[in-house]
C-alpha cells in the first residue's frame, strides 16, 4: 500500500487536470488522523502540500477534495507550517468572502487551522485587501472576515455556509496582543470587531459561541481597555458575558433595576450556556475584569455578584463553583486604592477545536 500511496502523490504533479484529480480523490481516503498513512503522507508534506494548494485552485469538485485532504491533514503542526503562506492563506479568504462561494466554510475550516499557527496570525493581522463589494469598504482583509461572520449568519450572506468556523480563526487570533488590539480598537466603520462578535454568545452553535467567548475572554486580559469593555456607550460587553450565566431566576427589584438592560427582561424559558467548559471561560472572563478597580467597581454596580450567586446555586462543576466564590469575593471585599493589575498570560485557544477529520 506504501507503494501505492506513492505513486498517487507522484501523480498529483502531472501536467494533466484529470489525472491529477483522480489521484487526489484516491489519496483523501488516506488523509484523517485515524489513518495508518497519514504520517507517511506528513512526512512528504512539503512537496504533497504544494500540490494541494495549486489544486485548491482548480475547478469546485477537485478544490473540494483538495481542500477536504489540507482540513484532515492541518490538525498537524507540521502542516501548519506548510501552509503559512501570505498568498495561500489570501486565496482561501478569497473562496470565504465570494457569496456564491460553494467552498466557503471548508475554507473557514482550513484558515482554523492554518491559523493555530503564529505566524499565519500574524500575517492575517496584518493582510491588506481591495473593499469587497456587498461586503466591507475596509481594506483591512480581517475587517472583511469579520463582516462575513456577521452578515453570513444563518447563511443570510451566502446560502452554501453559515461560516461558523470563523469564529474559531478569531479566538486563535485573540491569543496574540495584536488581535485582541484589533478588536477592541475601532474599525474603519467606526466600530470596534467585538461588538459584531459578542451578540453570538448565545449562538445555538457551539463552534459559532464558543469562538466568540474565546476571544471575549482573550480581550479581559487587556486590563487598560477594561473601561472600553465595560462602558454601556463604547463596547458594552459586560451583559454578552452575564447572559449565557443566567438561567430564569427571579430577582428583587432592587436587584433587577441595577442589572445591564439586556438581562433585565429575561423570559422564563431563559436557559443557561449548557457547556459546562464555555460557562468556565466566561466565570473567568468575570475574574478577569476584577483585575482592574474600574471593573469591580462596574460590575459591583451592576450587582454582577448577585447573578453568580444563583449560577453558584445551580451549578454541578465543582470547578465552576470555586471559580464563582473567588468571583464574589472580588466583588464584596473593601476597596483602599485603585491600581490597574497585569495579569499573567494564559490566553485560550480553541485546541479542542483543531479539526481533524471530515467525511
Amino acid at each position: 500500500m506504501e507503494q501505492q500511496i506513492l505513486e498517487l502523490l507522484d501523480f498529483l504533479h502531472q501536467p494533466s487536470l484529470e489525472v491529477r484529480a483522480i489521484a487526489l480523490h484516491h489519496l483523501i481516503a488516506f488523509t484523517p488522523k485515524n489513518s495508518e498513512h497519514q504520517p507517511l503522507l506528513i512526512s512528504k508534506r512539503e512537496t504533497l502540500c504544494k500540490d494541494l494548494k495549486q489544486l485548491v485552485q482548480e475547478d469546485p469538485i477537485t478544490a473540494h477534495d483538495a481542500l477536504k485532504g489540507l482540513i484532515n491533514l492541518s490538525g498537524d503542526p507540521r502542516i501548519q507550517q506548510e501552509l503559512d503562506d501570505a498568498a495561500f492563506i489570501e486565496y482561501i479568504c478569497l473562496l470565504i468572502r465570494v457569496p456564491k462561494s460553494v467552498l466557503a466554510d471548508l475554507a473557514c475550516m482550513l484558515l482554523s487551522n492554518v491559523t493555530k499557527n503564529e505566524g499565519a496570525c500574524g500575517k492575517l493581522l496584518q493582510m491588506k485587501a481591495e473593499p469587497f463589494p456587498g461586503l466591507s469598504e475596509s481594506t483591512s482583509m480581517l475587517d472583511q472576515l469579520v463582516e462575513v461572520f456577521h452578515k453570513g449568519h444563518l447563511k443570510a450572506y451566502n446560502e452554501q455556509a453559515n461560516y461558523n468556523f470563523l469564529a474559531s480563526v478569531f479566538s486563535n487570533l485573540s491569543g496574540l496582543q495584536t488581535g485582541r488590539e484589533f478588536f477592541v480598537k475601532d474599525s474603519a466603520d467606526g466600530l470596534a470587531p467585538i461588538t459584531k462578535l459578542q451578540i453570538f454568545t448565545e449562538d445555538s452553535d457551539v463552534i459559532r459561541r464558543g469562538g466568540v467567548i474565546t476571544v471575549i475572554k482573550n480581550c479581559c486580559f487587556e486590563t487598560r481597555e477594561h473601561e472600553r469593555l465595560l462602558d454601556v456607550e463604547k463596547l458594552n460587553t459586560l451583559p454578552f458575558i452575564l447572559l449565557p450565566l443566567c438561567g430564569n431566576e427571579e430577582y428583587d427589584m432592587e436587584e433587577f433595576e441595577q442589572f445591564p438592560e439586556e438581562i433585565q427582561l429575561l423570559g422564563d424559558d431563559k436557559k443557561r450556556e449548557v457547556d459546562s467548559v464555555l460557562r468556565m471561560m466566561l466565570v473567568e472572563a468575570l475574574i478577569l475584569l476584577t483585575h482592574s478597580r474600574f471593573g469591580r467597581d462596574y460590575m459591583r454596580d451592576k450587582q454582577v455578584y448577585r447573578v453568580i450567586q444563583r449560577l453558584h446555586a445551580q451549578e454541578t462543576d465543582e470547578d465552576i463553583k470555586e471559580k464563582c466564590e473567588a468571583l464574589v469575593d472580588m466583588l464584596i471585599r473593601d476597596e483602599t486604592q485603585a491600581e490597574i493589575t497585569e495579569v499573567q498570560e494564559d490566553y485560550d485557544d480553541d485546541d479542542d477545536m483543531v479539526i481533524e477529520e471530515i467525511a
